[in-house]
């Protein structure tokens, strides 16, 4: 990894990029004000004449929409896209050559972008809900608050190395636009980041299990909302060191062959 004097720069220079268009961040609160709305309007019509589902009230619900959409946008990643859209092109030449590596370059434009859409996106929104509607209060105990940190930082780390991983695989495949499909179809399924993993069937949720999705946001904020005690999150923060080990093994490996498709390509 990059000195992180370098991968703050390059971080900040995301960030003061994406804040130029003062219009694009008054849609963007605007749209994640909106996304809010929605959502609990759809679980508000769900609960109506029910005091719980499957043990979750509604004021289960609320927490993590509101919780989802901040962790969601620290999750968020383009970085496979962007490398396949790169490879496509040929610009990736020039990144090569940066004063830093190409992961940590990657890694660092995505969190730029991230904390923005963190800062001047979802805060506003959930700030307005919390002010004005009847939100239940999380209980403040430190040690859930900082294994749901730990487990959150761990699920950033999942999900931009296997945004990384796909991306590598553009190498090879000379296209990107698989990429944004196959994270659509099974993020969106498994992470339970849309329907939350408590409302799913047996058989879907035993599939989920065997996935990493599930550890990016759900098991996160599972931890912080206390539907997990201490030992299940300090398990799930093991599994999530594991997936991790793993996927570093994997990212240095392809990383390793894809130089070697570079050298080939560029004679």
């Amino acid at each position: 990894m990059a000195p992180f004097s370098l991968f703050a720069m390059f971080a900040m220079t995301s960030f003061r990029m994406h804040s130029v268009y003062r219009s694009n961040t008054v849609i963007l609160a605007f749209g994640s004000f909106l996304k809010l709305f929605v959502l609990m309007s759809v679980w508000q019509g769900l609960f109506r004449g029910n005091d719980a589902i499957n043990g979750i009230t509604y004021g289960d619900m609320m927490l993590f929409v509101l919780i989802n959409l901040l962790v969601g946008m620290l999750t968020y990643s383009r970085i496979g896209s962007t490398i396949g859209d790169k490879v496509v092109s040929g610009s990736i030449s020039t990144d090569l050559i940066r004063p830093v590596s190409f992961k940590s370059y990657m890694i660092a434009d995505q969190w730029g972008e991230n904390l923005f859409r963190f800062l001047f996106s979802a805060v506003p929104a959930c700030a307005i809900y919390f002010v004005f509607m009847s939100i239940p209060a999380i209980a403040a105990d430190p040690l859930r608050i900082l294994l749901f940190v730990i487990s959150v930082t761990c699920g950033i780390v999942i999900i931009y190395h296997i945004h990384y991983i796909l991306g590598l695989t553009s190498f090879w495949t000379g296209n990107a636009y698989y990429i944004d499909w196959f994270m659509k179809a099974f993020y969106e399924l498994f992470a339970g980041t849309f329907v939350p993993l408590w409302f799913y069937p047996q058989w879907l949720l035993h599939i989920g299990t065997f996935l990493p999705f599930r550890l990016v946001t759900f098991e996160p904020i599972a931890i912080l909302a206390g539907k997990t005690d201490t030992a299940g999150a300090i398990g799930i923060i093991a599994l999530q060191g594991v997936w991790i080990l793993f996927l570093l093994l994997a990212e240095k490996w392809l990383w390793s062959r894809a130089q070697h498709k570079i050298f080939v390509q560029g004679g």
